[in-house]
């Protein structure tokens, strides 16, 4: 397996299965990354994508959304490369994953796929990493408000309203596991329910478990 650098920090895989059309796209792609341009790095990946890429190219489009900011659409990349490439995943795309989820204020997701990453891509990733983890601790020295909890459910609703119900499984996965942090268990039925009703949920994080 060849490797390609998509930062400093960040590497690609190309399998022997990649057609050789896909491979210039998935090239230039992560040299536009690499170099900061991330919106033409996210064209190229599409490009590589179209021509078929085993699912590779989902990785690093969802990588190119969380770098332009789009974390919501980087959830749903990440979500459909765990399913397309599952054997394609590293501790340096679960970091970009945890940005994503991060920047979504899914923070829980993103301390399960931090946990995961701890120091395996470096020590640099590693110190980002738990900063990360000591931000989010901060977030829970008190227990979930009521208030925060419904906001989870109400962003859930909208996005289903739009047949984002990959997106809507996400925010409900982290009303369960706020819910679970209250003696009361606020809305964690009615969030379990919602969940149950979804036609599609994300891809296990680590371990074979969703959080």
């Amino acid at each position: 397996m060849k490797r390609l650098a998509l930062c400093l920090a960040l590497f690609v895989g190309l399998t022997a299965a990649t057609p050789q059309d896909a491979t210039p796209h998935l090239l230039q792609g992560a040299r536009h990354f690499r170099e900061g341009r991330f919106a033409n790095a996210l064209v190229e990946f599409k490009v590589a994508q179209r021509l078929g890429t085993d699912g590779e190219a989902d990785w690093y489009i969802a990588a190119s959304l969380v770098k332009l900011g789009r974390a919501e659409e980087a959830l749903e990349a990440f979500s459909t490369a765990r399913k397309t490439a599952p054997d394609a995943r590293d501790a340096l795309l679960d970091y970009y994953h945890a940005l994503a989820c991060y920047e979504a204020r899914l923070y829980l997701c993103a301390d399960t796929l931090l946990d995961a990453v701890g120091d395996a891509s470096g020590p640099r990733i590693g110190e980002q990493v738990r900063k990360l983890r000591g931000d989010i601790a901060a977030l829970f020295r008190s227990t979930p408000t009521p208030a925060s909890i419904d906001w989870y459910h109400v962003r859930a609703a909208q996005v289903r309203a739009s047949g984002r119900s990959v997106l809507a499984a996400h925010f409900l996965e982290e009303a369960v596991r706020l819910a679970g942090k209250r003696e009361d268990s606020y809305r964690l039925a009615e969030a379990r329910d919602a969940l149950g009703a979804l036609s599609e949920r994300p891809a296990p994080l680590v371990g074979g478990r969703s959080p």
